[in-house]
């Protein structure tokens, strides 16, 4: 990861930027640092923000992208 690609938080904006390379779970990792950084008490799963709300860094597929395929969708894995 470059430099420039490090996650930052910006008090301004009040935004946590992750290189959107990261994957789900480096990226719950990195907000979940960056909120306790902040003394943001956090659950055991998940993160939640300083105003207590859930974070969500996006969602994972729940169908890998193989098992997509038409034949599948239309008989069934």
């Amino acid at each position: 990861m470059s430099s420039s690609a490090l996650p930052a938080f910006d008090a301004d904006a009040r935004t946590i930027s992750i290189p959107n390379t990261a994957t789900y779970a480096d990226a719950m990792t990195v907000v979940r640092a960056i909120l306790r950084g902040l003394v943001v008490d956090q659950p055991a799963f998940g993160a939640v923000c300083w105003c207590g709300e859930p974070v969500d860094v996006g969602v994972l597929p729940l169908i890998p992208q193989q098992k997509m395929s038409e034949q599948v969708v239309r008989h069934g894995a």
